[in-house]
C-alpha cells in the first residue's frame, strides 16, 4: 500500500512538470511552394491587449522571418502573416507523503494555479488566403517576469517556432 502511495504522489509531482515544459509543433500544406514565398504583410490575428507585449511579439516574429530572407512589405506581398495569443489556467498539485509502513500516515499537498499561454502564427497564401503555415508554443507564464525577461521569453517561442520553416524539403 505504501508503494502505490508514494508511485501516486511521485506521478502528481512529475505530471506537474512535465505539463509545464515548453512545447512547440507546427504544420504545413504539403502541395505550398515554400521557395516563392519572400514578402510578408501582416493581418489581424487573436493579438494581445497589452500593447507593450504585442509589440514585442510582432517584433521576434519579424526578426524571424527577416532572418530567413523575408521583406515586410505593404502592398502584394506573397504572405500573410497573423498571430494568435491565448492563455489558459491549469493547477499544478504538490503532494509528499511519509509515515511508517503500518500504521499512522502523514501527508500534504499544495494546489498552485499555473497560467499557461500559447503563441500561434499563421501563415497564408496571400492570393488563395489558405494557411500554408502554422507553428505553435505553448509554455507556462510568470506573471512577474520582469520586462526584459518577457522579452527573452518571446524571442525565445518565436525563435523555436521558427526553427522549423521552411519545412525540410520545401
Amino acid at each position: 500500500m505504501r508503494i502505490a502511495t508514494f508511485a501516486t504522489t511521485a506521478c502528481l509531482a512529475l505530471l506537474g512538470t512535465m505539463v509545464f515544459a515548453q512545447s512547440v509543433t507546427y504544420d504545413f500544406d504539403r502541395s505550398a511552394n515554400f521557395t516563392k514565398f519572400r514578402t510578408y504583410t501582416w493581418v489581424r490575428g487573436t493579438t494581445l491587449s497589452d500593447e507593450l507585449n504585442h509589440q514585442r511579439v510582432v517584433r521576434a516574429i519579424d526578426a524571424q522571418l527577416t532572418a530567413r530572407g523575408f521583406s515586410r512589405v505593404e502592398a502584394n506581398p506573397d504572405v500573410l502573416v497573423a498571430y494568435h495569443a491565448s492563455f489558459d489556467k491549469n493547477l499544478q498539485i504538490n503532494a509528499f507523503g511519509s509515515g511508517p509502513r503500518i500504521g499512522y500516515r502523514s501527508g500534504t499537498a499544495t494546489v498552485e494555479e499555473i497560467v499557461v499561454g500559447t503563441l500561434a502564427i499563421d501563415m497564408m497564401d496571400a492570393q488563395t488566403r489558405s494557411i500554408v503555415w502554422r507553428g505553435i508554443a505553448t509554455k507556462e507564464l510568470d506573471a512577474k517576469a520582469s520586462p526584459e525577461k518577457k522579452e527573452k521569453g518571446i524571442n525565445k517561442a518565436a525563435e523555436k517556432i521558427f526553427k522549423n520553416y521552411p519545412p525540410a524539403g520545401r
